[in-house]
């Protein structure tokens, strides 16, 4: 399979664009699981900081606002690991990092648009494999 992007043109969309409950539902019963299997097995064995960030921005999409610190820390893995996985899905179109309008240190990271439809169609295909 290509690391290319899938071509959509989502040019026009809002970039708050819905997610549905039923998406968000699965990140976080995938995301619980995650956390468990860490928990029990350890999370040396185990490293996905780009799927990890994915899930957690999907469950906080239109509800709140993640900081890159904080989706770092989603990611459950170093900083500098998960800060490149970041950057990757910011160069790819699926994340976007936006300036904190209150504090000039800090910096959000959310789906665009793009993002928001990748996850809706992987979790909707997700939900029908089980």
């Amino acid at each position: 399979m290509s690391d290319a992007p899938m071509m959509i043109d989502l040019r026009g969309e809002d970039a708050s664009a819905e997610l549905s409950e039923e998406a968000r539902a699965t990140a976080t019963r995938l995301y619980r699981a995650i956390r468990i299997r860490d928990e029990r097995l350890g999370t040396d064995l185990f490293a996905d900081p780009a799927w990890n960030i994915l899930l957690d921005l999907t469950i906080a999409h239109g509800r709140r606002m993640l900081s890159v610190s904080a989706a770092c820390l989603g990611a459950r893995s170093a900083h500098a690991t998960a800060m490149r996985y970041l950057t990757a899905l910011i160069k790819r179109g699926i994340v976007c990092r936006e300036a904190d309008p209150t504090d000039g240190r800090r910096n959000f990271v959310k789906l665009t648009a793009l993002g928001v439809h990748r996850m809706e169609r992987i979790l909707t295909d997700f939900r029908f494999q089980t």
